[in-house]
């Protein structure tokens, strides 16, 4: 009998430990106010994501590159894809799959094309009033061109860009010669090690007045001075020049109205995406596109025989690369790696000029896996 009671005793206690139902109900709703708390606390420093939005000053500082931070702009050494969306984690929240649009700067030294650059002619400089076939100012001179392409060059759509030559006048220019080991001599570029032209050396030369008047007087007596001089041959001069005929190369981007001049800060718009982790809210992210977009340029249609003429792929059957979709690849993938520095396993988003009867632009999404080029595809 004791061990009967025992048992029953023991039963009733199991069932009014482990069947609570109001237990469970309050545990369940601990859990809910629980999770709600961590939500709220996840959102209650975020704003609602707009539609659009443009980063600010005070935005770049919330990246965790210095070089984002400091200079407030993204480039080729910080893509936005890799630091743009940690910040928008630190500002919005959104539904799950929202779009933003976002702008922000880019940094990217414009791509001079100096083969196939717009050479201004004299008559160009007589209409802009130039009438010495130079500028003195810069600045005067780039607003100038701007409104003669305005007036005389055409572009399809915002975007195109075009290399300009004009010819800049200044005064009392460092210029570099070099003399050849064959006693020739010609301009080069910056040289650290080049020897300073001296007063001696002006004088030996037949310049008094410590300067040489054009680079053709420069080219020629400093040749002469070497050979004379019986210097070891090759050797570059760094030399003061009064009156310079600089050829000068600015690249314009036609914004769909105008001509303007590339700056190499850039605003820059693209969508991220906003994927929304309902299970842990605090788990959500913005995401942005993980492909390089490149727009070829005229340096990349001139690397191509079948492309160089005309800036363009010919889409039209019976051509190169005509229908032939795995050719088209294949030319993008080695302009991207003549060009373009381009790495294995990485998205290039290119946009590309073609001609398939009448010109249109189009995109694809490609990727280099094992040294082969293929579009790419999830």
């Amino acid at each position: 009998m004791k061990k009967i009671l025992f048992l029953l005793i023991a039963a009733l206690a199991i069932v009014f430990t482990s069947c609570d139902p109001m237990e469970e109900i309050n545990n369940d709703i601990d859990k809910d106010l629980a999770a709600a708390d961590k939500d709220a606390l996840f959102l209650k420093d975020l704003e609602i994501a707009p539609e659009a939005y443009t980063l600010t000053d005070e935005d770049y500082e919330l990246s965790s590159d210095e070089g984002v931070a400091k200079y407030k702009n993204f480039s080729a050494y910080a893509l936005p894809k890799d630091h743009l969306p940690e910040i928008l984690n630190q500002k919005f929240s959104g539904e799950d799959a929202q779009a933003m649009m976002v702008t922000y700067n880019f940094y990217s030294k414009p791509a001079v094309d100096k083969d196939n650059a717009y050479v201004i002619s004299d008559d160009e400089y007589d209409d802009m009033g130039a009438s010495y076939g130079s500028f003195d100012n810069e600045d005067e001179a780039e607003a100038l061109i701007g409104k003669l392409l305005d007036r005389k060059v055409y572009a399809e759509e915002a975007g195109a860009e075009m290399t300009v030559e004009y010819i800049l006048y200044t005064k009392n220019e460092d210029r570099f010669i070099q003399v050849n080991a064959d006693s020739t001599s010609e301009e080069v570029g910056y040289t650290s090690d080049a020897v300073v032209v001296t007063d001696d050396i002006y004088e030996a030369t037949g310049n008094t007045y410590y300067s040489f008047t054009y680079i053709s007087d420069a080219l020629e007596d400093l040749a002469k001075y070497a050979v004379d001089s019986a210097v070891a041959l090759p050797i570059t001069y760094s030399a003061l020049v009064y009156k310079n005929y600089i050829p000068t190369y600015v690249v314009y981007m036609h914004n769909g109205t105008n001509w303007l001049v590339k700056q190499s800060l850039m605003p820059t718009s693209e969508p991220l995406n906003y994927a929304l982790d309902a299970k842990d809210i605090s788990q959500s992210y913005w995401w942005a596109d993980p492909a390089i977009k490149i727009a070829l340029t005229s340096e990349d249609y001139a690397s191509n025989e079948f492309t160089a003429k005309y800036g363009n792929f010919d889409l039209r059957s019976g051509n190169t690369p005509g229908t032939d979709e795995d050719m088209l690849i294949d030319m993008l993938g080695e302009m991207l790696d003549l060009n373009h520095n381009a790495v294995e396993n990485q998205q290039y988003l290119v946009s590309y000029a073609y001609y398939d009867g009448s010109n249109g632009v189009g995109t694809m999404r490609i990727i280099k896996e094992g040294g082969d080029w293929k579009e790419y595809s999830e």
